[in-house]
């Protein structure tokens, strides 16, 4: 069961909403707002941004740490043999 909802869209894209009914890209300006929707509620929904953390935040290799470890070890070196000229 669908459920109507008013919305106010600008004219232009109504125009353009128009313009894909009669290019025969959707039968009605409804189904047009109702796949944007869904698109939209797909790439925004609960599990898309689940899974946008589990590809940005994945494990570290551990080459990242031995680099950080390199370098923390050089800058400690560093200020030893700075300190004691």
């Amino acid at each position: 069961m669908s459920v109507p909802v008013t919305a106010r869209l600008d004219e232009s894209v109504v125009e353009a909403l128009d313009r894909a009914v009669d290019a025969g890209l959707a039968p009605t300006r409804g189904a047009v707002i109702a796949r944007a929707v869904g698109d939209w509620l797909n790439l925004h929904g609960e599990e898309a941004i689940v899974e946008s953390y589990r590809r940005r935040y994945v494990e570290p290799d551990a080459t990242g740490n031995d680099l950080i470890a390199d370098l923390a070890l050089f800058s400690v070196a560093a200020c030893l043999a700075d300190t004691e000229r």
